[in-house]
């Protein structure tokens, strides 16, 4: 009885640690993958911060990310919407 007690438990932990996947509409998965491509095809990419803290005073902050190997975005866009359909994450309505 104690080793059922403990198979269930620790078969509800892991059941509580897996991921659950979120569904959406194929436009809300079209806009997504449009943007994921997007970001994968960029070459460069900046930040910039400015902020004022009443014990430090004015912070400042520059950044900026270069992407030496840049995904074509049609290979990009397809990966995702495939991926997507595939884990059957988009519903029609």
């Amino acid at each position: 009885m104690k080793r059922l007690g403990i198979w269930l438990a620790g078969a509800a932990l892991l059941a509580a640690c897996t991921p659950t996947l979120e569904t959406m509409t194929r436009a809300e998965a079209i806009d997504m993958c449009k943007a994921r491509a997007s970001d994968g095809a960029r070459t460069t990419t900046g930040n910039l911060t400015l902020g004022v803290n009443s014990h430090t005073g004015p912070t400042f902050g520059a950044g900026i990310g270069i992407n030496l190997t840049p995904k074509p975005y049609d290979v990009t866009f397809e990966n995702c919407m495939t991926e997507l359909a595939a884990n059957g994450q988009i519903v029609e309505g």
